[in-house]
Formats: structure tokens, C-alpha cells, sequence
């Protein structure tokens, strides 16, 4: 009776803990998704528009690959720092990072794309901002503190209204994304004292930073994939198709903001000792999600429209033909990165980065060549065509691996 107490105790907090992660997601992606964004929207003109997205997307690819990172190596190392009784590196480590990231912030900003100086700086800062709060936020992941990380969110998410009010006083499109990244730093060292550790180096920094280089490398790149098509298509057609193209998409981009808590909980189940994946398993799992991906592509086809016309009225019209090949594309890196999940326990690691790094350069190639030839539908089956690739890959790759359990 003990055990099966247990047993149900411990299922219900784990369970309560990836509900905050989910929520803690839905809430500030949800923000900015639905208001921040259509908002900018609105008050920009398509091209510049286009490229408010497409430097967001090298901005964002920055703080996760380097800070985000860094916030995962913390978490891979705390036993062996625990047990050695020793502390610091980090935010060591933290500081060079940030410079490094507002440098070459400001260097890609300045050289390609023609914005004012006071956006650059404003971007910087925000650069920095986001690194810090994706390694500081780990504290609250070292304690398995789920509800501060919603909350953490929720603070982000008042940051993101209150700089999009601002934005009606003071014309400077950048103000929402610093003040959601304020008001969640502000929370974080609040309620954490990590900020508090001796900025020094240890016996483990080597350790430490090779582990941390290794992990930029492979975080940087699956971090640029999810930003490839503003990438791919600003140079070639401008800002006004990426506008068009990522407000095609929207939708089942969505959909891509509520799975990816899903694809967590998933790994987290696989990561419970005792857990045994068979192939029978395996396939289910991918079969229900296949179901659910064809199901909402049909739920898209009639609603994606309807919602687009809403929250893009300006953007619409040019995104409409694109709507529904675009959310295809979307909607099967989702059910990518649900299998992906299977793959990142089951799967040895350097299987993994040349299965992205493959992914990327097929990505690439093909959206430029079919975006020169047939223009924006040429790149969304270029999109389908790569991730299709991408999930039969992963399929293989699985059902392999588990094999070898």
C-alpha cells in the first residue's frame, strides 16, 4: 500500500511540475505570439516588419545557443561541483559570453542590415539581458521549482504588455522584448543567489568550458534551423517576404509553441529510471502523433485563414497563398520534435549532430535554389521537403537504436 502511495504521490507532482513547464511556455510565447508580434505588425510596414523578424531570429539564436547553454552545462555538472565542495566558473564564464554575444550582435546588426544605431545598441543590450536570464534561470531548474519558472514567465509576459504600451508613447519597437527580459531578471535574482557566486575559476573550468564549447556547436546549430527560413529568404527576396512567409506559417507555429513542453514531458518520462522504450512503443508513439499532425493540418485548413486575417489584417493578403503549404511544413517539424525526443535518449549523441547538420545543409540548398527559381511556394516545398526528410531520418534512426537497447 506504501509503494502504490508512493508511487501515485510521486506521479502527481511530476505531473504538477510539467504542467508549470507548460504553462510557464504557453504564457510568454503565447504574449508574444498574440499580441507583441501582430502588434509590430501592424504598426510597421511589411519590409520592415521582415526585418524585425529576421534580426529577432539571429538575436534569439545567440542567447539560446550561448546562454542556454551554459544553463545546461550548469545543470550536467552540479553533482560533480557538489561533491567537490567547490563553486565558481560560471559566472566567469557568463561574462565573456555576454560580451561576446553583444559584440557580434552588434557587428551582424551594423554590417547587415540597415537599422538605426539606437536599435543596435537597444538589441545589444537586450542580447545580453536574454543571456543572462537563460543561465540564471537554471537555479530554479537545480531545485525542481516548476511554479517559480511559471512565475518567472508570467513576470515576462507583464514585461511584454507593459513595453507594449510604452511602444504607443515611445516609437522604439524594441522596448517589449527589453522589458520582458527585465522584468524576468529581476524576478530571477530576486529569488535565486547565483548571481551572488565569486566571479573566479576552478579545478573543473577546463572541463567546464570544453564541455560548454562542444554544446554551443551542436545548441547553435539546431537553435539556427529553427530561424533558417527569415535567414534563407531576407537575403534574396527581402523583408517583406519574410514577413509574408513567417505570418504564412503562423499557425502551425503554433502549434509548434504548444508541443514543444509536450516533447519535454516526453523526455522527461524516458529519462525515469526503470523506463524500457520498445519498438512497439516507439512506433505508437509516432503513429498517435502522425494522427494528431494530419488532424490538425485539417483543423488549419480551415481555421489558419480566419485567425491570419485577424491578428495580420496588413500581411494577409500577400500570406494567404502560402498558408496552408507553409503550416504543412510547420506542422511536420512538430511531429519532428516530438520523435526527436525518442531520439535524444535512445540515439548516440554524434548521430544526432550529423543528423542536423545534414538537415541544415539540405534546408539551405534547397530553399535557395527552388526560392530563385519559384519564388516563396518554391521555398515552403523545399520546407516540406527537408523536414519530411528530417522525420523519416528520425523514424530510421529510432527504430535502430532502440534495437540496440
Amino acid at each position: 500500500m506504501n509503494i502504490k502511495t508512493n508511487r501515485l504521490r510521486r506521479f502527481k507532482s511530476i505531473s504538477k511540475d510539467f504542467m508549470y513547464n507548460i504553462l510557464a511556455s504557453l504564457v510568454l510565447t503565447g504574449i508574444s505570439q498574440v499580441i507583441v508580434y501582430p502588434i509590430l505588425a501592424y504598426r510597421y510596414s511589411d519590409a520592415d516588419y521582415g526585418t524585425i523578424l529576421t534580426v529577432m531570429g539571429i538575436v534569439n539564436t545567440l542567447i539560446v545557443a550561448f546562454g542556454n547553454t551554459l544553463n545546461n552545462v550548469r545543470l550536467i555538472m552540479a553533482t560533480e561541483y557538489d561533491q567537490k565542495k567547490i563553486e565558481g566558473d560560471f559566472n566567469f564564464l557568463l561574462i565573456i559570453t555576454s560580451v561576446f554575444v553583444f559584440v557580434v550582435n552588434v557587428f551582424i546588426c551594423a554590417v547587415f542590415f540597415d537599422i538605426a544605431w539606437s536599435v543596435i545598441i537597444g538589441l545589444g543590450i537586450f542580447a545580453i539581458l536574454g543571456t543572462m536570464r537563460s543561465y540564471y534561470c537554471v537555479a530554479f531548474r537545480l531545485t525542481l521549482d516548476f511554479k517559480k519558472i511559471l512565475i518567472q514567465n508570467i513576470a515576462g509576459g507583464v514585461g511584454y504588455l507593459a513595453g507594449i504600451a510604452l511602444l504607443f508613447v515611445i516609437p522604439y519597437w524594441v522596448l517589449p522584448f527589453l522589458m520582458a527580459e527585465v522584468f524576468q531578471i529581476v524576478y530571477i535574482f530576486w529569488n535565486s543567489k547565483l548571481q551572488k557566486e565569486s566571479i573566479v575559476t576552478t579545478e573543473l573550468c577546463k572541463k567546464t568550458t570544453i564541455k560548454y564549447g562542444i554544446l554551443i556547436v551542436t545548441g547553435f546549430s539546431s537553435t539556427l534551423i529553427t530561424y533558417l527560413d527569415r535567414i534563407v529568404i531576407y537575403p534574396l527576396l527581402g523583408g517583406e517576404a519574410v514577413s509574408t512567409y513567417t505570418v504564412a506559417a503562423y499557425f502551425g507555429k503554433a502549434l509548434g509553441i504548444l508541443m514543444t513542453p509536450i516533447a519535454g514531458v516526453l523526455l522527461g518520462y524516458y529519462a525515469q529510471k526503470g523506463f524500457k522504450m520498445s519498438k512497439k512503443l516507439f512506433w505508437s508513439i509516432n503513429g498517435l502523433t502522425f494522427v494528431i499532425g494530419v488532424l490538425f493540418m485539417v483543423f488549419s485548413a480551415i481555421v489558419a485563414p480566419i485567425v491570419t486575417r485577424v491578428l495580420y489584417p496588413t500581411i494577409y493578403t500577400n500570406a494567404a497563398p502560402y498558408i496552408l503549404a507553409a503550416n504543412l511544413a510547420a506542422t511536420i517539424n512538430v511531429l519532428c520534435s516530438l520523435t526527436q525526443a525518442s531520439v535524444l535518449k535512445f540515439a548516440p549523441t554524434w548521430v544526432q549532430i550529423i543528423k542536423e547538420l545534414a538537415y541544415g545543409l539540405v534546408y539551405i540548398v534547397c530553399g535557395y535554389l527552388f526560392l530563385n527559381t519559384y519564388g516563396l511556394m518554391g521555398f515552403c516545398v523545399a520546407a516540406i521537403a527537408a523536414n519530411t526528410i528530417k522525420l523519416l531520418v528520425l523514424y530510421i534512426i529510432g527504430s535502430l537504436s532502440i534495437d540496440k537497447q
